[in-house]
Formats: structure tokens, sequence, C-alpha cells
């Protein structure tokens, strides 16, 4: 039997940085990931690349909706070319959970496949602006997970994270809420207590009607670019701190590598927040905007 791992959640939530620590508990399993990225471009799947494991990369759309044959055939293709032992799904951010159950069901595999856990990371720090903002397929990633991890806690004070989590717990009575710091998790035997508890997908998740968020997401887009241009820190920190401005519009997410001096350097940005690293992997520069009424024109010349 395969197991199916869903690791969701929505923008720059920290889906990716999560799965790199799964992948630490790997021990004797060859794992599959099947990576869905909105845009044109895909970026996490270099970033959880690693000797061993088979990266499959579903770019351009959400596999719940614009590409949801695809992700049947890339899920068949599996089983046949590389039969593993478990099999990881990262959803692009704005993917219905309850979709993706669905169609992993219907795909009348049960001698085959088994969901063994359904993961919604939650971004404890943005956590109220987007249950505002997003509140259709935000939901519906907390209500139909077996497991809901909170994200970046250690940037937020105890009676925020207990907001939050009363919020979560109005949201899904039934899920297991982890709201430790990640550093301080011990994540070599994550897959084990996974299997421990054995998610089961309930009735009520099967009737579930859907709710349709067409309009809602008509507005998101994705912007990709190859840019050339060789980046200083700083001259990226200047990029990254205008993204906030309503002109270039609602920007939830950019995320990407550049060149720089000496190497390349990786950057997310993430509601008016970002970071900025070093890295010494062979990677191709590449960048990705999500958010909605976007400046094209302007954002790309932004990034040379």
């Amino acid at each position: 039997m395969i197991k199916i791992d869903v690791v969701s959640g929505f923008l720059g939530s920290g889906k990716t940085t999560l799965i790199k620590h799964m992948l630490e508990s790997i021990k004797h399993e060859k794992v599959v990931i099947i990576e869905n990225e909105f845009g044109q471009i895909g970026i996490d799947g270099d970033l959880i690349s690693k000797s061993g494991i088979d990266v499959l990369e579903l770019q351009n759309g959400c596999i719940c909706c614009s590409i949801k044959l695809n992700f049947r055939d890339t899920l068949l293709d599996i089983i046949e070319k590389f039969n593993p032992d478990r099999i990881l799904i990262e959803p692009t951010g704005i993917g219905l959970l309850s979709e993706i159950i669905s169609m992993i069901e219907n795909l009348n595999l049960k001698n085959t496949l088994s969901i063994n856990s359904l993961i919604t990371v939650v971004d404890g720090l943005n956590y109220f602006d987007y249950i505002d903002n997003f509140g259709d397929f935000f939901e519906d990633q907390i209500k139909n997970a077996s497991i809901l991890m909170i994200s970046k806690t250690q940037l937020i004070d105890k009676d925020e994270l207990n907001k939050v989590e009363l919020s979560l717990k109005n949201l899904n009575k039934t899920a297991n809420i982890i709201n430790k710091d990640w550093d301080k998790i011990p994540f070599y035997n994550f897959f084990e207590k996974l299997d421990l508890l054995n998610c089961e997908i309930s009735d009520d998740i099967r009737a579930l009607i859907k709710k349709d968020i067409s309009e809602d997401m008509k507005n998101i887009k994705s912007i990709s670019k190859i840019p050339n241009k060789i980046y200083t820190v700083e001259s990226l920190e200047h990029i990254l701190s205008s993204l906030n401005n309503e002109k270039l519009g609602k920007i939830i997410r950019c995320k990407g590598f550049v060149n720089n001096d000496e190497g390349i350097l990786e950057f997310n940005y993430i509601n008016g927040n970002y970071t900025i690293a070093s890295t010494n992997r062979d990677i191709t520069p590449k960048l990705c905007i999500i958010g909605s009424n976007l400046g094209k024109e302007e954002l790309l010349n932004m990034f040379k």
C-alpha cells in the first residue's frame, strides 16, 4: 500500500520548509514528491531536491482545478514507474484540500493508495489577515486537515498564539494542532509519528459541498521571470521593501533566486515581510510573484 501525505497551506505558510524537515525522517522508504506551482516557473522543486528523492513539478495552475487531469495522470504514472512506499503532495497555496481528497479517492485505487495524513501549515504571523481576505479556500485547508501545524510561532507572542489556536479549534475540532517552534521539533521520526496517527477520512469530508471559489481565484495571478542582473543584498532589499505598495497591486508572495557576486541569493517575500539568504546550490536565477491586481509591467521592470 502506497501512503499519501498531503502538505497543504496558504501561500508562504511554510509548506516547503516543512517538507524539507520531513525528509530528514526518511530511512528505508522510496519517496516521491509531487510539487504543484501556481506560477509558470518552478521554484520550490529546487529547494526540496535531495539525493534519492524524485520530485515531479506541476506548474502554471492548481491541481484542484485547471490542471486536475494532469495531477491524475501524474499519480498513475508514479504508481507505474516508481512504485514508491510514500507520495508527498504539496498543492499550490490556493488549492482546496477538500478537492484534493476527493480527487485521490475518485481514482478508485483503495487497494493501492491510502491517505496517510492531511497536514495544513498555518501561518501564525499572518493568520487573521488571511482569514479576513481569503476566507473560503483558506478555511477549506483548515477544516479538512487531520493535522494543523502552526508556523512562525517564534515571531508571535503567547497571547496571539492562543488566539490563533482558539480560532483553529473553532474551525476544526478534531485536528491535532502542533504549535511548537519547528526548530525544537525532533523531525528524525516524523513519518513514524504520522503513521501512528493513521488519518481517517470522515463521511463529513466526503459529503462536503465544495464552494465555487472561481471568482475569488480569478483575481489571483502570477508573474514569472528569469532575471539576469547581478544583485547585492542591499539592492534586493530595496526592491522587496518597496513591494508593499498599492500601485503594484496586492502582492501575497514573491520568491526566487537571483545572481550575486558570491553566488546565488535566495529570497522570500510574504505579505510585507521578507528574508534574503545566500546559497551555494547550483540553481538557475528565476522568480515568481503571486497576487491580485498586479502591475505586471512595473514589477517586471523592477527585476532586470
